[in-house]
């Protein structure tokens, strides 16, 4: 792993309030609502708020690990463990990146394409993610910077076409059974778990001041975003919701302003889809982080970056046409890995941390 510090709260705070949110627009509002009907925005904050315990518990992690996340885990639990947690915890993002490319691809092909078209139209992303990959945490977090503004400006379009023509009266009763909350954030926790990428990009801070508060202020700001796309979406197409995927060319068709205008929501279409790129390729950059920390690769080698290009793009040709399907799957039989990757091992390091750091202070009180 690269031990140069290079990232700044600020640019963590913007991966936070940008990639956070996008990866959750194109077919989860159509999932949740096919579970939660009216209560799928709630569905959406409950995993939300169950994301905010874990990013809390990565905060702390970053702020009371002494050195990089490997080197700390090998203090704790020694070489051979760590090694395997670190595999453990690429092989979790590679399976965290597959379901956004297949969105992603399923949604260009949708909006820009007449006829389906074949594979090889999409085939280039991954040249783009494996330079992407290799350039680094610095070069990745600077285009955030400047994907900020380009997500803003996406809602923004998305959100104006859309809002005036919801009904939101369908949203009502604001409280809902919890049986009907609670199914639908199960079935669609594999859009979350994002929070753990800070486990990672933490070795690259070169500040931690404030680091709860901003990270907290920012991870609101992609909350609300969220929750509010998919109850407009829910309010403009109600019984019909489940059956509308890929949200952002389908929420804001139907605006009376696009009559006159013409297609603007595409534009905002494209943003998002520009957007996504990084969003996707985030979890390719942090599964090259765990395979050059286990094997002592160096960073800007192109060793790791690609591996995971390449069996990302292995995964998209097999299951191209099944994105339904292998939603299906996963949620079914690799939550469980998901579940303990996602969120029981970080609550493992902050505990052992914790004790560590706590059995290190009284050896020094004792001393004295």
């Amino acid at each position: 792993m690269i031990q140069t510090k290079r990232l700044n709260t600020r640019q963590l705070c913007f991966i936070i309030i940008t990639l956070f949110s996008v990866s959750k627009f194109y077919v989860l509002p159509a999932y949740v609502s096919g579970i939660s009907k009216e209560a799928g925005y709630l569905s959406v904050g409950l995993n939300f708020f169950i994301d905010f315990l874990l990013l809390l518990v990565c905060v702390f992690i970053v702020k009371n690990k002494n050195g990089s996340l490997y080197e700390t885990s090998i203090s704790i639990f020694k070489k051979p463990l760590t090694d395997i947690t670190f595999l453990l915890f690429a092989v979790y993002f590679l399976a965290k990146a597959f379901v956004p490319l297949l969105e992603q691809k399923n949604t260009i092909s949708l909006t820009f394409y007449e006829s389906q078209p074949t594979l090889l139209i999409f085939m280039p992303f991954f040249i783009v993610a494996f330079y992407i990959v290799k350039q680094g945490v610095n070069a990745f977090a600077r285009a955030v910077e400047l994907m900020l503004w380009v997500f803003g400006l996406a809602i923004l379009i998305i959100f104006a076409l859309s809002v005036p023509v919801g009904n939101y009266q369908s949203l009502l009763p604001l409280f809902q059974p919890i049986n009907k909350v609670y199914n639908g954030a199960f079935n669609t926790l594999l859009w979350f778990g994002d929070p753990v990428v800070i486990l990672f990009l933490g070795d690259y801070l070169t500040e931690k001041k404030n680091l709860y508060k901003r990270a907290t202020f920012s991870f609101i700001i992609s909350a609300v975003v969220t929750i509010l796309l998919v109850a407009i979406f829910y309010a403009i197409f109600q019984s019909i919701a489940e059956r509308q995927y890929y949200a952002p060319i389908k929420m804001s068709k139907y605006s009376i302003t696009l009559s006159n205008i013409g297609r603007l929501d595409y534009f905002g279409s494209i943003l998002f889809s520009l957007v996504s790129v990084y969003s996707i390729t985030l979890p390719l950059l942090l599964a090259c982080e765990c395979i050059n920390s286990v094997f002592k690769l160096k960073g800007g080698n192109f060793i790791s970056p690609l591996i995971v290009t390449v069996c990302e793009a292995m995964l998209v040709y097999l299951f191209q046409n099944e994105i339904f399907t292998n939603v299906s799957f996963m949620q079914r039989y690799f939550m469980p890995f998901f579940l303990i990757t996602a969120y029981f091992l970080p609550i493992v390091f902050a505990v052992a941390i914790k004790v560590k750091n706590t059995a290190f202070r009284r050896k020094n009180v004792q001393a004295r």
